[in-house]
């Protein structure tokens, strides 16, 4: 039998410890002792290491719920962004829906053909459709399209909005005649001249070397348009100085001398 050195109780012969307080049955109690000292001195180290890592692993999770509070914060602030920018998509998409539904009710009006009408023909139709007009000039040669509508902005048969302004372009005579050039040529070539392009003019007699009835100058340049109520002045060359006519005296006199003339065969007959 053998016997625990440390707390003396029998253990069977082949025991390595005691089987009441596990002490090694062939060590002596100081070296079990110093043994036991190592280790409880190791537990200790190894308890303060724990208890600094659990302080260390506190602060953390102190700071992490920190976080989560601000990330909790930040996750509302942005959910209540997001149904804020939701809210605006909806009103933005009802307004762009009952915008278009105004256009298209609004839409639906069409151009009359007005062309070839006179322009207060084509504004009275015009505004039974609820469209408004509005007069472009346009001068042309064809005397058949003076006064009528002869183009309009949209075409007929077209959609438009109430209240559209159509423009319609109606045709006025151009007025104007085109100076023709003149100078140099004698008079009576120049008055067939003048005449053939409907241009009004003067004639100015003025003393010159030249030929005799011939056009030195004319006011008005050649090729340029001008109104037909425009006159050009041309001057005509003359050797001579001009007649002058008889005094308004003289004239009267003669007047009543041929008046007297005719008294008196009227008396004789």
């Amino acid at each position: 039998m053998r016997y625990c050195p440390k707390c003396g109780i029998e253990n069977d012969e082949d025991s390595l410890f005691c089987k009441k307080c596990g002490f090694p049955l062939d060590e002596e109690p100081e070296n079990y002792n110093q043994k036991e000292d190592k280790k409880v001195k190791q537990k200790r180290g190894k308890t303060k290491t724990k208890k600094s890592k659990i302080k260390n692993k506190t602060k953390v999770k102190y700071k992490d719920q920190g976080n989560d509070k601000q990330r909790g914060k930040m996750s509302f602030f942005q959910s209540f962004m997001m149904f804020f920018f939701i809210l605006l998509s909806i009103c933005a998409l009802g307004a762009a829906g009952f915008l278009g539904y105004y256009i298209y009710q609004n839409s639906n009006i069409v151009v009359p053909d007005v062309e070839g009408y006179t322009y207060e023909q084509a504004e009275r139709v015009l505004g039974e459709s609820n469209l408004q007009a509005e007069k472009v000039e346009k001068t042309v040669t064809d005397e058949d399209e003076v006064g009528v509508v002869i183009e309009q902005n949209k075409k007929s048969g077209s959609k438009v909005m109430e209240n559209t302004v159509i423009r319609l372009t109606v045709g006025v005579l151009d007025t104007r005649v085109t100076v023709p050039d003149v100078e140099g040529l004698t008079l009576d070539e120049a008055l067939d001249l003048l005449n053939e392009n409907n241009v009004k003019y003067e004639i100015v007699y003025e003393t010159s070397d030249k030929e005799n009835n011939i056009v030195l100058d004319q006011s008005i340049r050649a090729n340029k348009k001008i109104e037909n109520t425009e006159t050009v002045t041309i001057t005509v060359s003359r050797n001579e100085e001009p007649q002058t006519s008889q005094p308004e005296d003289k004239v009267d006199d003669t007047t009543q001398n041929s008046d007297t003339t005719q008294d008196n065969q009227t008396s004789v007959q």
